[in-house]
């Protein structure tokens, strides 16, 4: 540059970098014909960006809503990258592969787990030693879920059916799960205990489910799986109560006990026949606490050859029970 005598000419430095930090650096300004020189010390810092952009993600939870971001590497050569986020929900690669002068879109996820109240903002910075921090400022909202699936049951009166309710775990760490159900004809364990998710599948939970029914037809019922850090699962219970079902022949050899157990949620009596007067038991069964066990006792005075019979429990207002009998 040239500075005439007892002027002042403006030099501008400028400064670059990619991480943030500081920077000392010395300008020596020379006359080129007398060798005459001053210098100049300057320190340069870099503070931290600023957000560069910011994105509004919204979607049920469990449900993962999937936001790629350019990220650009000037530099001649590939760069390893690395996000990090303070929100669980936010599901980052281990790590990003930036191609050398170039854009390359980085994946993340919101897959969150709970219904929140209102917008949730979080922070997730790309970092690397190269190219220092990328970050993007993520506006979250995400609500509760309607029913996962449905289960679809059918068992006659007098007889459980068992069929199992499947759903992912997602949280990194061992959680406890409480289950219950609106309808007493359909039973689950108080809880159930889930292990700690693999990333980015889950983990597979099992409930077991059972179905007793006590009326003849259609009667469906709800099941609540939940957890405060694990969320809420709901699944729709359709289940269809037949008739009693036939059973037997059992095989009596001088006494056979016939495992009876009353369906019904209230006590009821029953009234016990056999059509052969080779076999004898009960003639009823009174006030049979609800839910619970009656076992009937069948004899068989012995005759010639096979003989058969057909024992019938009866409770009013409803199809009979049918065992088929058969001495030996």
């Amino acid at each position: 540059i040239d500075v005439p005598a007892n002027a002042e000419r403006t030099y501008a430095l400028r400064f670059h970098t990619y991480v943030e930090g500081q920077t000392p650096v010395k300008v020596t300004l020379t006359n080129q014909e007398t060798g005459e020189y001053l210098f100049y010390d300057a320190v340069f810092t870099a503070i931290a960006p600023p957000v560069l952009r910011s994105f509004e993600l919204n979607t049920v939870v469990r449900q993962g809503k999937v936001l790629e971001i350019d990220l650009a590497n000037p530099l001649k050569q590939a760069v390893i990258i690395k996000a990090t986020c303070d929100n669980t929900d936010i599901v980052l690669e281990p790590e990003y592969e930036l191609r050398a002068s170039g854009e390359t879109p980085c994946k993340l996820t919101y897959r969150p787990l709970l219904p929140s109240d209102g917008p949730t903002v979080t922070n997730v910075t790309f970092s690397s030693p190269e190219l220092g921090d990328f970050v993007y400022q993520l506006k979250l909202q995400s609500s509760a879920a309607g029913a996962d699936r449905s289960m679809q049951f059918k068992s006659a009166i007098g007889l459980a059916q068992t069929l199992t309710f499947r759903f992912l775990n997602f949280l990194p760490a061992d959680c406890a799960y409480e289950c219950s159900c609106d309808n007493a004809m359909f039973s689950v364990p108080a809880s159930v205990s889930a292990a700690p998710a693999t990333p980015p599948e889950g983990t597979e939970v099992e409930v077991e489910v059972t179905f007793d029914p006590d009326v003849i037809g259609e009667c469906n019922a709800k099941l609540l799986v939940t957890s405060e850090t694990g969320g809420s699962y709901t699944c729709i219970l359709n289940g269809h109560g037949l008739a009693p079902r036939p059973q037997g022949p059992f095989e009596v050899q001088g006494s056979y006990t016939i495992d009876f157990k009353n369906p019904f949620s209230d006590a009821k009596s029953f009234t016990v026949a056999v059509d052969n007067v080779a076999f004898s038991t009960v003639e009823s069964l009174p006030d049979v606490p609800g839910r619970s066990s009656a076992p009937i006792s069948v004899s068989y005075a012995g005759g010639a050859g096979a003989v058969q019979a057909k024992l019938t429990v009866v409770c009013e207002g409803f199809p009979p029970w049918l065992y088929y009998l058969k001495g030996a």
